[in-house]
């Protein structure tokens, strides 16, 4: 008799418990009377007050997370030991030499040949005009992943090592400011204390360093306001540029990189950040690094070494304090009381627009020769040509007679012509490769080169073996995973409770649209008409789920670049971020929201009783709601555009919603695409909608004064969904999500990476 049925409906979960004339359809029994449709008010009511209670139930979480996030200061125990001085005086010394840097990148000379030190204790300042690779130069040294090809020696108290004891010993602070604008101040720089600081110091020492690097930096008294970005006005940029420096600061690095510390600072703060810089440098034996664009005189001043770059190649390598005779020497004076940052500046931009292009482009240089041949017929007037050039020749016999002042003033009104002296030769202007090749050839650049090769092979005589390098710089011990994702969980939590907008959008929406989807659909009933009902409501809530999960394409893209810095910084390994982005972002929107949707709208609508139905309802929601998140999350970590990740979100989600069946009969596909619908989310939670609903179902059809009634199975396999397959489907949403979760893992790990 099965094969009988199995023949005429083609669905084998059709099938009979008995022999042909022993059993018959409980319908069809004599005398039966087909159940009325009721409403279940006691239901409605017991959902009523469980949506109730999740949402006071949640609210009460929701505020008690919030306390476990609030700092408290009068909880830092003070006094403690001595950790947090330790910290700042125990440390490893680290020089810093590196000989012949040099990169290239898409065919393009960027650096050539770059030379250096630096001793503990010091500051070295890396100059030039734009386009000259400082920025580049200082991605090299603190060994950024570059995207072209680097050439070079670099050693740390005369060792190599290795890239990964190398990047726990060392800081680097970017030119932008990437913060999360939803924290305080304080909050930002206590996570990178608490995140990065060794897992043997305690909190209280790791809070007590963060107050104290702010202070050092003069942002105590803004420490709780908000970062704020451009849509909601927060601290200023300056006091921005002074946040992401204390970040570093707080950790104490024996080596500390940073680019353009003082961009976005007016004089005084520039001032007392280079300031802080040298006082950490000389008082805890630090070596700090940095590159600087048109600093004041008295910053200059505190500089201990200076690098000074144009076009990629080395103008000057050594002590700040002997620039200024270096190049006197070479027949370029700088003006008394002129800044001599500026002085070298416009004569290294002078000298590459003269050897015909900055940054790889050409300069048209036709005003600069008609001014050189100004200057050239002025020249028998040794007086005039001074004035001319703004600046005075080391061996003019005039050049003490010149008043200062008006050299001076001179000089600061025509320095954009870039016109400078030459005593090379009267008919041959100075370019860039005279410039380069009088520092190499110099004794000053003879004398860092032995000195950075002596120490060196002092290293080499008194190494006995190579554990010596991991013994001496092996950093810190980082606190583990799960501390990890506890603390930027509550990183997490706080972006989302102080960005409620999102948050309050998708539980409000859930429950508006719960009761109008209710009111409409209210104790649907149990015929065709009813069945079409069902399926209508289902897609809708499928479709409304499946597009809402859109947002989290936002969501990450705001957090891309702060994640990519900080995995480059060595904040955390990105695991534990992954975790902790899962856990209070993804979860919190996309697991309670079905489930309040549930809640309400399955005793409104009047929706199957039988066998669990109502809980297995509130599974496939959430777990479709999920699935549709990794599926997002994936899309937006492996796009970065996010105008090109909302449409590749929304085609995804309409291809998969063309095969969920309500739009294509499964049955009626070509054979070579039946496969397709496989790859459909939405196939897999309509499916198990629909059977979940519809499977102990009898409907009822009144047509003519006939009573016809069809089984929920029969119906189910003429529109092609197969009624024994609410298991399979469970496991397949199962099996996508965890695929994408652990696929959205990968794709972070191996695609975010910071390149330069």
């Amino acid at each position: 008799m099965n094969d009988l049925i199995k023949s005429v409906f083609g669905d084998p979960s059709i099938s009979l418990d008995c022999d042909s004339s022993e059993c018959l359809h409980y319908t069809e029994l004599p005398g039966h009377q087909p159940p009325s449709k009721t409403i279940h008010k006691n239901f409605i009511i017991g959902s009523s007050v469980g949506v109730i209670l999740l949402l006071l139930g949640g609210l009460f979480a929701y505020k008690f997370l919030i306390s476990l996030t609030q700092e408290k200061f009068n909880s830092i125990q003070l006094p403690f030991d001595d950790t947090n001085n330790k910290l700042m005086i125990e440390h490893t010394p680290s020089s810093l030499e590196f000989t012949d840097i040099s990169y290239r990148d898409n065919h393009k000379q960027i650096l050539d040949g770059v030379m250096g030190s630096v001793a503990p204790g010091q500051i070295l300042a890396i100059m030039g005009g734009s386009g000259a690779g400082k920025t580049t130069l200082l991605d090299i040294l603190a060994r950024k992943s570059k995207r072209g090809v680097t050439r070079g020696k670099i050693t740390v108290n005369g060792k190599e090592i290795s890239d990964k004891h190398y990047k726990q010993v060392v800081g680097f602070v970017d030119q932008d400011d990437y913060l999360m604008p939803t924290l305080t101040v304080y909050e930002t720089i206590v996570t990178s204390a608490l995140l990065r600081l060794p897992k043997s110091m305690p909190d209280d020492a790791k809070k007590l360093r963060a107050l104290e690097t702010m202070s050092e930096l003069g942002i105590l008294g803004i420490k709780d306001q908000l970062i704020g970005n451009e849509t909601n006005r927060g601290i200023s940029g300056g006091e921005k540029r002074r946040v992401a420096i204390a970040c570093e600061l707080v950790t104490s690095p024996s080596i500390l990189f940073l680019d353009e510390p003082t961009s976005g600072l007016d004089s005084y703060n520039a001032y007392n950040v280079i300031e802080s810089l040298v006082r950490l440098a000389r008082d805890f034996k630090r070596t700090v690094v940095f590159t600087i664009h048109q600093p004041r005189s008295n910053i200059v001043a505190l500089f201990d070494k200076l690098i000074l770059l144009a076009q990629g190649k080395l103008v000057y390598s050594g002590p700040q304090v002997e620039a200024p005779q270096f190049f006197s020497e070479l027949g370029f004076s700088c003006p008394k009381g002129f800044n001599v940052a500026d002085f070298l500046v416009d004569l290294t931009m002078k000298t590459a627009r003269r050897s015909g292009s900055i940054g790889g482009s050409a300069i048209n240089d036709s005003e600069d020769d008609t001014a050189d041949q100004f200057a050239r017929t002025e020249e028998s007037s040794s007086n005039s040509v001074l004035l001319h050039s703004g600046l005075p020749r080391a061996n003019s016999q005039n050049s003490q007679d010149i008043d200062t002042t008006t050299e001076w003033l001179h000089y600061a009104s025509h320095r954009d012509e870039g016109i400078l002296p030459n005593t090379h030769s009267q008919s041959t202007p100075l370019t860039l490769r005279d410039l380069v090749e009088s520092y190499s050839s110099s004794a000053l650049a003879e004398s860092i080169h032995q000195s950075i090769l002596s120490t060196r092979v002092n290293v080499d005589d008194n190494s006995s073996n190579s554990s010596d390098e991991v013994e001496e710089f092996k950093g810190r011990d980082r606190i583990s995973t799960f501390k990890q994702v506890s603390i930027l969980s509550k990183r997490t939590f706080k972006n989302l409770y102080r960005n409620p907008m999102l948050l309050l959008t998708h539980y409000v929406i859930a429950i508006l649209l719960a009761l109008f989807c209710g009111m409409i659909y209210f104790n649907i009933s149990d015929d065709i008409s009813g069945f079409q009902n069902r399926i209508g409501l289902f897609f809708f809530l499928l479709a409304l789920f499946g597009f809402s999960t859109l947002t989290t394409l936002g969501l990450f893209a705001e957090e891309r670049i702060i994640f990519v810095r900080e995995r480059a910084n060595g904040y955390y390994r990105p695991i534990a971020y992954y975790i902790s982005k899962v856990l209070f972002d993804i979860i919190p929107l996309r697991v309670f929201p079905p489930i309040v949707l549930g809640l309400i709208i399955y005793p409104l609508v009047g929706l199957s009783f039988e066998s669990g139905a109502f809980w297995k309802f509130l599974v496939i929601l959430v777990l479709f709601n999920l699935t549709a998140a990794a599926t997002c999350l994936l899309i937006g970590i492996i796009i970065q555009d996010t105008g090109v990740a909302n449409l590749v979100g929304c085609l995804v989600m309409l291809f998969s919603l063309l095969f969920a069946g309500l739009f294509l009969n499964h049955d009626s596909m070509p054979k070579g695409t039946v496969w397709i619908q496989y790859l459909s989310i939405f196939h897999y939670a309509y499916e198990a909608l629909i059977v979940n609903e519809v499977k102990y179902l009898t409907l009822t059809e009144r047509k003519f004064g006939l009573s016809i009634e069809v089984p929920g199975a029969t119906i189910l396999s003429t529109f092609g969904f197969d009624s024994g397959a609410l298991t399979q489907d469970l496991l397949g949403l199962v099996v996508i999500f965890l695929t994408f979760l652990v696929g959205g893992y990968v794709a972070m790990h191996v695609l975010l990476v910071e390149r330069r």
